[in-house]
């Protein structure tokens, strides 16, 4: 109950920031609402005028219906209009926070996890809820107050009709049972929901396009995404099916108890107790009892954008919470002195029980070109990940000239960074922007980004295009081109190559995609510019599967299992004849 409330204040207040004059206008349906019951009053007074020839009881009866009719068409078309566009407003508004939620995001540790996941499948399939969530809260309201002018009413016509309302009011539990369905329907269905969502992408994945069809997976795809929608539609089905048994037992107690309260005013009226226009009266009021089960149910279908609310509100919770753990109080340093130090390490993906790196100590020295070498899954992009804050270590500390790397302002650390990964993104913009955007506040600058292409060794990838450094990239775009891997690469490598005197800058297997040689030329060329920046302590962190590489470096790590088992130069490891030593030969002999 708490959450739902929450998810009510969050809805009011969203449309009152959104657009505060047209939440004042919701008053007007509600208000609207309120001539229905009175409808049943200007009835019983023309039918008593009729039948006793009374002309006043007739205008009365007219003009209270004439007025009824024309409020209730001009404050329903106004209040429809202002409901409508606040709604879309509103609706705008939490796509638009969602976005942001997910994407300030600090770390990226909420990928591998499943609950995370599945929460964030509902609050997707809920965002239509909750763009009609100010339009399901004003309905609600809405027949609310019909109902309570209806119950108004029937005291009026004779307080025994209130009974009919107790019958209504078995609605109640049927809209709980409601709720309480439809919530483990929801949550029963994520999983699921997730993953047929996941196969309807693969389907038209440009990527996965060529497997596709090589393999004949065209069918295969296309019978475990059935499948798996309709095991996702399967809760919802049976819950679906429960409310309708429900609503149809309670609307069947409901018609009997109607059909009881009609013949007891037909009673009292055979007794000369009651007018016909009473019995007009209350025929009219009884029908409109229904109203009272409208605004049961309405409410239950309130709960449903509240639900979405409430996700939304975790969203928040969770945005807040995990930028609370990382935001740090101090500022990056403008230089790097003494160089980073590892303090017992570790670190096991959220979720799991495996150790990536265990007990890691090393200290980095300023300047310093770094390797990092080992097998696939040996915990190198990992490492990578820590000193780029996508992940916190699960135990020990990381220093940065002594300081915690906890303590330093996330955002503030990243600015001064700069990486380059084997997993790099297209991003199908002009190739001005493609690579500018690797230093926001020179993205025009073209000389810049010429300057960046030409350190990557990608100054051949501009003239080649169309338009030049304004040519849109992507074939999906009109007059848009699209490249090859390793064009793509190469303007990966400009986009990390354009921020001045970064503290840090990774290079995580950038240049798979390319050959040896030029990889190798590539490789030496940012470790010598490493180390004429070394000034500024810049610290260059070198991944790759390619030895002859990262032969150059100044410090190599090699990682086994989670664990350094070595340190040292190239020279210094080739001697001890070890781990490095072993896969350095064996690499080396398959080139011969």
């Amino acid at each position: 109950m708490r959450e739902q409330w929450r998810g009510l204040r969050i809805l009011v207040a969203t449309a009152v920031r959104t657009d505060p004059w047209r939440s004042l206008g919701l008053v007007l349906e509600p208000i609207g609402r309120l001539s229905w019951p009175l409808n049943g009053l200007w009835l019983a007074f023309v039918t008593d005028g009729v039948l006793q020839q009374r002309t006043g009881l007739i205008t009365a009866g007219v003009i209270g219906l004439l007025a009824g009719v024309l409020a209730t068409w001009g404050i329903g078309l106004s209040g429809n209009m202002i409901r409508i566009t606040l709604s879309e407003k509103v609706g705008f508004a939490f796509d638009q926070e969602i976005t942001r939620l997910t994407a300030a995001l600090p770390g990226l540790d909420h990928h591998e996890r499943a609950d995370y996941q599945d929460r964030l499948e509902l609050l997707r399939q809920g965002q239509g809820a909750l763009g009609g969530a100010m339009n399901s809260l004003i309905n609600s309201v809405t027949n609310v107050v019909g109902g309570l002018g209806v119950i108004v009413m029937l005291v009026v016509v004779h307080p025994l009709l209130l009974v009919l309302v107790l019958f209504a009011l078995t609605a109640i539990p049927v809209a709980g049972w409601e709720q309480k369905w439809n919530k483990l329907a929801e949550e029963e269905s994520a999983t699921p929901s997730r993953q047929a969502r996941h196969l309807r992408r693969l389907a038209y994945d440009r990527g996965a396009g060529m497997e596709i069809r090589v393999f004949a997976l065209q069918d295969e795809l296309r019978a475990r995404a059935a499948d798996t929608w309709q095991a996702a539609r399967r809760p919802g089905m049976r819950a679906g099916l429960r409310i309708d048994l429900a609503h149809g037992v309670q609307e069947l107690i409901y018609a009997a108890a109607y059909v009881g309260a009609i013949g007891f005013v037909l009673w009292q009226a055979s007794r000369g107790r009651s007018t016909p226009g009473d019995v007009v009266l209350a025929v009219f009021t009884c029908q409109r009892v229904q109203q009272v089960v409208w605004a049961i149910h309405g409410v239950a279908r309130l709960g449903e954008s509240l639900r979405a609310a409430g996700r939304l509100l975790w969203l928040r919770d969770y945005s807040t919470s995990t930028a609370a753990r990382r935001s740090g109080d101090r500022s990056a340093p403008e230089r790097l002195g003494e160089g980073i130090v590892f303090e017992n390490v570790s670190f096991r993906y959220p979720g799991t029980q495996r150790w990536v790196l265990r007990n890691l100590s090393l200290r980095v020295p300023a300047g310093a070109v770094l390797a990092l070498v080992g097998e696939n899954g040996a915990g190198k992009t990992t490492l990578v990940k820590l000193l780029t804050r996508m992940y916190e270590p699960t135990e020990g500390r990381i220093l940065v000239d002594g300081v915690d790397l906890a303590e330093i302002d996330v955002e503030a650390w990243r600015q001064r960074l700069s990486a380059a990964f084997q997993d790099f993104a297209k991003l199908e913009l002009s190739a001005q922007y493609t690579v500018g955007v690797g230093d926001l506040p020179r993205l025009d600058d073209e000389p810049a980004v010429v300057g960046a292409l030409d350190r990557a060794g990608a100054g051949d990838v501009v003239p080649k295009l169309p338009h030049g450094i304004d040519t849109q990239l992507g074939s999906s775009w009109e007059d848009g081109v699209d490249l090859s891997t390793g064009q793509w690469q190469k303007l990966a490598l400009g986009r990390a190559l354009m921020r001045d005197n970064p503290l840090m800058v990774f290079f995580d297997e950038p240049t798979a995609s390319l050959d040896a040689p030029t990889e190798h030329a590539l490789f030496e060329r940012y470790a010598e510019a490493a180390r004429t920046g070394s000034s500024q302590g810049m610290v260059t962190v070198l991944v790759s599967h390619r030895f002859s590489t990262v032969r150059a470096a100044d410090l190599i790590l090699v990682i086994d299992d989670g664990r350094v088992v070595e340190v040292g130069g190239h020279e210094d490891l080739m001697e001890r004849n070890g781990l490095y030593a072993e896969l350095y030969t064996l690499q080396a002999r398959s080139y011969v």
